[in-house]
């Protein structure tokens, strides 16, 4: 299996990364009504499910094998920085710099907070979370069925994306898990028929600008409708895939794959950095934007010097 980085997977983490600052960024400057805003509810309808999809195909392009260590990276990767940065959010809410306590409401207490957490691992960092579930049912399955069973593995990925609509989700991140299984899985089988899926990108094309404008129009914030959620930002990444393989623009793929390439660095950091900005609306959330940005790529750039806070912000070793 080809390992090297792929440029184009880097150029849409960074997409992605940098239009979830920017949402939240919005959330700062308009605070009341930013669910209105055209530009949030356009970002609003990919980032998240862009971000999971890129995680299901990495998934599938870059594991070797499904035995013990994959086990141990994945938990260090994922787990560790979701455990670690709930507490640093928890411990740094108070701070206006930070920006989040105006969007969660917190328990007062520490040992009431880590209950939450217990209940409720995806409580502030649940992107992270989801993830690790998700490659822990593919973990399973690969054990047990082998990645070669085509037919078999794809069928079982339907039923537990069927199965986990059914079972009660008011704890441990199912209500997230079974909306983002998903578009987890269909990354990964994108990735698994890449050579046949990808020369049909292009002609979907079309297809997927028309089914998005006619859509998009009759969503609101939250999408409450999960089958709109996905034809929307199924929709919207096959454009913006499309999009980024015409451009072809070196210094526009060097721009967006340096985000992508620290995407979960800044995905993290960002979380203490939210509320830095001048003035109101538009301006505040265009200098928060600009702020949290800078400010997350010079923490990504510090922290990754010390192999301990690698290890306990983002889950790498070395």
């Amino acid at each position: 299996m080809d390992t090297k980085r792929n440029i184009v997977v880097d150029v849409l983490r960074g997409i992605a990364v940098l239009a979830v600052l920017l949402g939240h960024a919005i959330q700062r400057g308009f605070v009341i009504n930013y669910e209105n805003k055209i530009i949030f509810k356009i970002i609003y309808s990919f980032h998240m499910p862009l971000f999971m999809l890129l995680s299901g195909y990495a998934l599938h392009r870059y594991t070797k094998k499904w035995d013990a260590k994959f086990l141990k990276k994945r938990f260090l990767r994922l787990i560790i920085p979701t455990i670690v940065w709930s507490y640093i959010i928890y411990f740094m809410r108070n701070f206006d710099f930070v920006g989040i306590k105006e969007f969660v409401v917190f328990p007062d207490t520490v040992l009431n907070y880590t209950k939450a957490l217990v209940l409720h691992p995806d409580f502030i960092i649940w992107f992270l979370y989801i993830v690790f579930l998700c490659d822990i049912i593919f973990f399973i399955q690969n054990k047990i069925i082998k990645d070669k069973h085509d037919i078999l593995s794809i069928s079982i990925t339907i039923l537990v994306a069927v199965l986990l609509f059914i079972i009660p989700d008011n704890n441990f991140g199912i209500s997230r898990l079974k909306i983002y299984f998903p578009i987890f899985s269909l990354g990964y089988y994108v990735s698994k028929y890449s050579n046949v899926i990808m020369k049909y990108l292009k002609f979907m094309l079309i297809p997927s600008a028309i089914l998005y404008l006619f859509l998009f129009p009759k969503c609101n914030i939250p999408i409450d409708n999960v089958c709109m959620y996905y034809l929307i930002s199924i929709s919207a990444i096959i454009i913006i895939y499309n999009l980024v393989t015409w451009i072809k623009v070196e210094a526009i793929y060097k721009f967006f794959a340096f985000f992508g390439k620290y995407s979960l660095e800044i995905y993290l950091c960002q979380c203490i950095c939210l509320n830095i900005g001048l003035g109101l609306g538009m301006l505040r959330a265009t200098t928060i934007f600009i702020t949290a940005t800078t400010i997350s790529v010079i923490l990504a750039k510090l922290t990754n010097k010390s192999n301990i806070m690698k290890l306990l912000l983002y889950g790498k070793e070395g």
